[in-house]
C-alpha cells in the first residue's frame, strides 16, 4: 500500500504541527506577573540597586568629615652594636630593644561649614541615585508593557491569518469537488490553490513573527529559555481613559522622573556652589598625641663593669595643639573656583529649563497623539466589522456562483487588510497610551 502527499497536504501538515508547538509546554503569564518577573530579574535594575547601596553607605556624617580621626602606631626597633675602639667609652657588644606605641587624633573643629554642606550633599547624591533607579524602572515597564502586548498583536494577527486561510482552503477544496463533479474548470481550482498557497506562506511567516516577540519579551523578563512560549492571559482590547492636558500637564512637571533627578542634579550643584564658598572661611583644627617608649640596654657583654648589666627607661610624651589657617591668595584660585561652580549651577538652570520645555512638547505630542489614534481605533473598528460582514456575503454568493473567484479574492483580501488595520491601531493606541504615563510619571500605576 502506497500512500501520496500533495503539496497541499504537506503544506497543512507544517502549519498543524508548527501551530501544536506553539500550543504545547505553556503556562499561563498575565502582564503584572511580566512586570513582577521584569522588576526582580531585570539586569538593569540589579545594577540601580547595587549603586542605591554604595550612594545610602556614603550618605553619613563619618563620610562627611564630622567625626575625628584617631591613629594608632606601634613600633619596635632592636639593634646590636659591636665596638672595639680603645678611643670608646664604651667597648664590646651591646643590644638595645625599643618599643614605642602612641595614639593620635586630628579633628577639624571649623572648616567654614564644609561639613553640614558636604552632608547634604551626600543626602542629594544618594536621592539622585534612586532617581536614577526610577529611571530605569520606568523605561523596563515601558519596555515589558509593549513587549507584552507585541506579543498579543503577533498572536491576534495569527488568529487573522488562520481564519483567512482556512476560508481558502474550504474555497479550494470546495472547487475541487466541484471539478470532480464536472461543474468547475481546473482553471478556477489553479486560481484557488495559488490563493490557498499564498495565504499558507503568510501563515508561517506570521508564525515567525510571532516567535520573535515571544523571544523579544523573554529577554526582557531575563529568561534564559529564550523560546519559552506562554498562555498570555491579558487582552489587547482594552478600555482607554479620557486625558484633559491640563491635569496630564500638572502630574508631569510634578512627578516625571527625569525632570525629578534633575531637581535633584540642580541641588547637588548648589552644593557645590557652597562647597567652593566654604574655602574663603579659616580652618580651625585640633592635634593631640600621646606616646609612650619603653627603651632596654642590654650591657652583659659590654667591656664595662656596673653593678646592673639591665638598662630600661621609660618616656611618655603627650601634647594637644590648635591650628588656625586662613588663605590669604593663592593666585585666585578659590575665586575662579566659585565663579566655576556658580557657572555650572546657571547651567543646570538652564537644562531644568530646557528639558521643563522639551517635555511640555513632547507631552503635546502624545496628547494629540493619542487622541488622533482613540479616533483611528474606532474607524479601523468599523471598518473591520463592515468588511467582515461584507466577507460573510460573498462567501455565499460565491457559493451560489453569483461572484467569481477574482471578485472574492479582492473582499477577502480587504478582510484581511482591516483586521490588521484594527490590530494595529489598537496596538497604537496603547502604545501612545504608555508615552503619556510615562510622561506623567504614571507608567508605575498602569497595571
Amino acid at each position: 500500500m502506497s500512500i501520496k502527499f500533495s503539496n497541499i497536504s504537506i503544506s497543512f501538515l507544517l502549519i498543524a504541527l508548527l501551530s501544536f508547538n506553539l500550543s504545547r509546554a505553556q503556562e499561563t503569564i498575565s502582564l503584572s506577573e511580566a512586570i513582577s518577573t521584569s522588576l526582580k530579574n531585570n539586569f538593569d535594575i540589579k545594577i540601580q540597586e547595587l549603586s542605591k547601596e554604595v550612594a545610602q553607605r556614603n550618605n553619613s556624617w563619618g563620610q562627611a568629615g564630622r567625626f575625628p580621626s584617631i591613629n594608632f602606631s606601634l613600633a619596635q626597633n632592636n639593634s646590636l652594636r659591636d665596638v672595639n675602639n680603645p678611643a670608646a667609652f664604651l667597648q664590646g657588644v651591646t643590644t638595645s630593644r625599643n618599643i614605642s606605641p602612641s595614639v593620635s587624633l586630628n579633628w577639624i573643629l571649623f572648616d567654614g561649614f564644609r561639613v553640614n554642606i558636604s552632608k547634604e550633599r551626600l543626602e542629594n547624591i544618594q536621592i539622585e541615585t534612586e532617581g536614577n533607579a526610577e529611571i530605569v524602572v520606568q523605561n523596563t515597564l515601558q519596555a515589558v508593557i509593549l513587549g507584552y502586548y507585541q506579543v498579543l498583536l503577533e498572536k491576534d494577527r495569527l488568529g487573522v491569518f488562520k481564519q483567512v486561510l482556512d476560508l481558502s482552503r474550504d474555497r479550494y477544496n470546495y472547487l475541487k469537488l466541484k471539478r470532480e463533479i464536472g461543474s468547475a474548470v481546473t482553471a478556477d481550482v489553479l486560481i484557488e490553490k495559488e490563493s490557498y498557497l499564498a495565504d499558507s506562506a503568510s501563515f508561517l511567516t506570521q508564525e515567525v513573527n510571532l516567535k520573535n516577540a515571544i523571544r523579544n519579551l523573554n529577554f526582557l523578563l531575563t529568561n534564559e529559555e529564550i523560546d519559552k512560549e506562554y498562555i498570555f492571559s491579558d487582552s489587547l482590547n482594552q478600555n482607554f481613559k479620557v486625558y484633559q492636558f491640563s491635569d496630564l500637564a500638572d502630574k508631569m512637571y510634578s512627578s516625571n522622573a527625569n525632570l525629578k533627578k534633575e531637581y535633584i542634579t540642580q541641588k547637588i550643584l548648589d552644593n557645590d556652589v557652597r562647597l567652593a564658598k566654604a574655602d574663603i572661611y579659616p580652618r580651625l583644627s585640633i592635634d593631640a598625641f600621646y606616646s609612650y617608649t619603653s627603651d632596654r640596654l642590654n650591657l652583659e657583654r659590654a667591656n664595662i663593669s656596673v653593678e646592673n648589666p639591665i638598662i630600661s627607661a621609660q618616656t611618655s610624651n603627650a601634647g594637644i595643639n590648635f591650628t588656625l589657617s586662613f588663605t590669604l591668595f593663592n593666585g585666585g584660585r578659590i575665586k575662579r573656583a566659585i565663579k566655576n561652580t556658580i557657572a555650572q549651577h546657571q547651567i543646570g538652570s538652564v537644562k531644568v529649563d530646557q528639558m521643563k520645555l522639551q517635555l511640555t512638547r513632547d507631552l503635546k505630542f502624545a496628547y494629540d497623539l493619542y487622541t488622533t489614534r482613540v479616533k483611528l481605533n474606532g474607524i479601523a473598528k468599523e471598518r473591520e466589522d463592515a468588511s467582515k460582514v461584507n466577507l460573510t456575503i460573498f462567501n455565499e454568493r460565491f457559493k451560489t456562483g453569483v461572484v467569481n473567484s477574482f471578485d472574492f479574492r479582492d473582499v477577502q483580501m480587504r478582510y484581511l487588510q482591516s483586521a490588521l488595520a484594527r490590530l494595529q491601531a489598537t496596538y497604537d493606541l496603547i502604545e501612545a497610551d504608555v508615552s503619556i504615563l510615562r510622561l506623567t510619571g504614571g507608567i508605575v500605576d498602569y497595571n
